[in-house]
């Protein structure tokens, strides 16, 4: 089940899902080449599953409360 940019990430927070590159690309509004860094900076984890590439929504999940605890502590 892919999901689209239309889709609130609160529906995420509530279960486990696994999700594709193409889900992360469109749910942060990221090219692939902002996806790869994350991953190469071990932001997010990417899970192989029978030779397929997934990620866990849970890790989407803190990965943009990380950013958004960040920029709370930025002064205005």
């Amino acid at each position: 089940m892919s999901l689209s940019a239309e889709q609130p990430l609160g529906l995420l927070r509530d279960e486990r899902r696994l999700l594709l590159r193409s889900d992360i690309e469109s749910l942060l509004q990221l090219p692939e080449e902002k996806v790869q860094q994350l991953i190469n900076t071990r932001q997010i984890t990417a899970l192989r599953i029978a030779g397929e590439e997934r990620f866990d929504s849970r890790d989407l999940d803190q990965l943009i409360e990380s950013y958004k605890s960040t920029a709370e502590r930025r002064p205005q």
